[in-house]
């Protein structure tokens, strides 16, 4: 089957054949009908530092929706014909941290298109524990954005958003979209969204979904922030970009007892702990998703309230997958769906 592969420790992928999976207990084959381009799958490609989780070989990819076409032994609630989407980390369900049901956190994650084979390809091989059903309504391309909606969402559950907050979204990429889409449709009184020169046609974007946008280095962040809160400052600012310095801009323009919710993964930076003891800062780290999560983000693409495809600006065949990842270096578009 031909699949998109990280076979080196430098820039690049491979399109190349590589052999179908085998079915094994607890597991089913999916058969993929999309998978999405992730912020990860860029720094796999760049070969960038926090490329370092990957093993190689591997076949890329984890933003997966498809139909399972075979299931393993001991598998129970799902069949062949399915429509499934699945996460990316699993949870075994046994250690420590799955007993506490912080199932994101599990001491025994699969990490999909990282340690185990990912869904840039015709199959893949998941496990049962790791699957969500897709209701018949949802289209299979739109699914495949789930998996980042659900990152989105679930900080947005740490950060305890209430209706009337005014929020700041820090990073205009998808996921950061998806944040001001959640944000506007739970009620938030004010939606700032935030980025560089280089980011203007994602920022454009942003405005059609009801935000307010600023483009740091042609305008001042903290000062438009003040003013449109009234100079007390926002009341949860959401960091999705990722930057060396977005923690601190991040403390800057929160209001005093605020909350900060962080999101984007980043090289080791300069942060000053003073401005949370004096602001007596709420920050959250949100890693991945939970059940729940999947649950809730499920239903909110099925019932329409939020609406994944506009999110969607390409869809390519697995042979242009090459095309796909220069596109989102070039911060060109915004999700790149590849298609088997």
């Amino acid at each position: 089957m031909l699949a998109v592969v990280k076979s080196r420790p430098e820039v690049g992928i491979e399109i190349m054949e590589m052999p179908e999976p085998e079915i094994r207990k607890g597991h089913v084959m999916i058969e993929v009908k999309a998978c999405g381009i992730c912020g990860s799958d860029l720094h796999f490609y760049d070969w960038a530092p926090l490329a370092r989780w990957i093993t190689l070989p591997r076949i890329l990819g984890h933003e997966v929706a498809g139909t399972i076409c075979e299931v393993g032994e001991e598998v129970e609630g799902f069949a062949p014909g399915d429509r499934i989407v699945a996460d990316t980390w699993g949870g075994c369900g046994s250690c420590y941290f799955c007993r506490l049901g912080r199932f994101n956190h599990c001491m025994h994650q699969t990490r999909l298109g990282q340690h185990v084979d990912g869904g840039m390809a015709k199959y893949v091989i998941v496990p049962s524990n790791s699957l969500f059903k897709v209701p018949e309504g949802v289209d299979l391309l739109e699914a495949s954005v789930i998996e980042p909606l659900g990152v989105v969402l679930r900080a947005f559950e740490r950060c305890d958003m209430k209706p009337g907050d005014d929020i700041v979204i820090m990073g205009p990429g998808p996921i950061g979209l998806l944040g001001v889409m959640l944000a506007k449709h739970s009620g938030a009184a004010t939606v700032i969204a935030s980025g560089l020169k280089d980011d203007k046609e994602r920022l454009g974007y942003a405005t059609k979904f009801g935000a307010v946008t600023v483009t740091v280095g042609e305008e001042n962040l903290k000062d438009k922030v003040l003013e449109l809160t009234n100079g007390k400052g926002a009341d949860i600012v959401m960091d999705v970009s990722g930057g060396q310095a977005s923690l601190a801009d991040a403390a800057s323009i929160v209001k005093r007892g605020g909350q900060i919710g962080v999101i984007g993964l980043s090289p080791e930076g300069m942060f000053n702990p003073y401005v949370i003891v004096d602001k007596e800062l709420t920050i959250h780290g949100s890693f991945r998703r939970q059940p729940s999560t999947w649950f809730r983000a499920i239903k909110l693409v099925a019932s329409k309230v939020i609406d994944t495809r506009p999110i969607i600006t390409h869809v390519l065949p697995l042979q242009r997958a090459e095309e796909g990842f220069r596109t989102l270096l070039r911060k060109e578009g915004l999700k790149v769906v590849l298609v088997p």
